[in-house]
């Protein structure tokens, strides 16, 4: 005969197994390599407890949670970095939602839920790259510390007619919320917003630190090559660059977009780059491992953007604003005016290559590195509250001429 005692157990079992299957099927969970749910219908692509492997670094004891949301392979694998060196763990989220779209649990309660989970459990919560993930974070109570980390434009993937309402709350986020921090890994994000109607007062502008992912470190490239090269990236590395480097009987070496890192970049001397983004993380990556870059001046930029209809650069209204390109343009800004070559006609080319020490140029943009990372990971130690924040940049007025009228200033 079976013991009462035995049966309530057993009832008890069923009972609270039934509830995890419907807490599964209401949240939509996806659970993969973490402890954590997922109401959000997001993968999570990993969980790994950072450790501190660069012994050379000096450590910070940092004992807080964090959570870092990101669909960007690179914005990860910097971050990951960042908590190496500052010595924390770290969770890493991707969300797997269509980028365009809310995530499934907004239907349910906006999200309510998943927001309060997500920051009872973690004291900082970082959302990057696709910046309207971070929505659910401004629209219900969070409690924990939210850092928008802006690496792309801020806007980037919200449909038409959410604009307004999203222009709206991250306005208010950003100058009304105390736990609310704004980071962007390049000058241009807080323009962009600015253009866009919304005032971002209070941020820090905290670049990249360059390190590659390791599973392009993996092989070693002791070989040197005698030329330069050139990557196609966009529409004019094939039609501008290829045609005037064969014009000027430059010897070069085309390489394919996955090129294989920066290791493989450093055995040339130099690379050609157009560019076609404000910013890029290569960018900052190829200074690290020594790749010298050769770059057109501003005019010749300015003269190729406007006379070649082919030529692809995201953000051709800079160049009808003044000083905009060397304040929001990471290629013309005077913080990298030493380590880049510039050429201001394809035809000094030849002469310029022949006559540069780019053995000293690649030893610049590794100094400048080793410089760049102890004091990016004092400003995000600033983020995080492990020293004071005196690098925090702070404006009283928008940075741009908006003929609209604002969604969060007042003159």
């Amino acid at each position: 005969m079976i013991k009462r005692k035995d049966i309530i157990y057993k009832i008890i079992i069923l009972f609270l197994l039934i509830v995890i299957g419907l807490l599964n099927v209401y949240y939509n969970v996806d659970m993969k390599e973490t402890t954590i749910y997922n109401p959000v219908n997001s993968e999570i692509k990993s969980v790994k407890s950072m450790k501190n492997n660069l012994s050379k670094k000096k450590s910070i004891l940092f004992n807080k949670k964090i959570v870092y949301i990101s669909r960007h392979d690179g914005t990860i694998a910097n971050f990951r970095n960042v908590a190496e060196l500052l010595s924390f763990d770290v969770t890493i989220m991707e969300p797997d939602y269509d980028f365009e779209k809310k995530p499934n649990c907004y239907e349910k309660d906006h999200c309510k839920s998943f927001v309060n989970t997500i920051c009872s459990e973690y004291d900082f919560v970082v959302i990057s790259d696709i910046i309207p993930d971070s929505y659910i974070y401004l629209t219900n109570f969070c409690k924990a510390k939210v850092i928008l980390e802006i690496t792309n434009r801020f806007d980037l993937f919200v449909e038409e007619d959410d604009l307004e309402d999203f222009y709206q709350i991250f306005g208010k986020a950003v100058t009304e919320y105390k736990n609310v921090v704004v980071v962007e890994n390049n000058p241009y994000e807080v323009y962009h917003a600015c253009i866009k109607g919304v005032f971002v007062p209070n941020y820090y502008l905290i670049r990249p630190v360059g390190y590659a992912p390791p599973e392009v470190l993996k092989k070693a490239h002791k070989e040197k090559h005698d030329e330069i090269a050139i990557i196609k990236h966009s529409e004019q590395d094939e039609a501008i660059g290829i045609p005037e480097l064969k014009k000027n009987h430059v010897k070069f070496k085309k390489l394919k977009h996955r090129y294989g890192g920066p290791l493989v970049l450093a055995t040339y001397k130099a690379v050609v780059m157009l560019p076609y983004q404000v910013s890029i993380m290569k960018m900052m990556e190829n200074f690290r491992y020594g790749v010298a870059m050769l770059v057109p001046t501003e005019r010749l930029f300015r003269e190729m953007v406007e006379d070649f209809p082919e030529y692809s650069f995201t953000e051709k209204d800079l160049l009808e604003v003044e000083n905009a390109l060397t304040y929001y343009v990471e290629w013309f800004n005077e913080e990298f005016k030493d380590l880049f070559v510039y050429f201001d006609k394809w035809e000094d080319l030849p002469e310029i290559i022949e006559n540069t020490d780019f053995d000293s140029i690649k030893e610049k943009g590794k100094e400048y590195m080793e410089r760049y990372e102890e004091k990016a990971i004092n400003m995000w130690a600033q983020v995080f509250g492990i020293v004071p924040p005196k690098n925090m940049i702070q404006n009283t007025e928008p940075l741009c001429d908006f003929e609209g009228e604002f969604f969060n200033y007042q003159e």
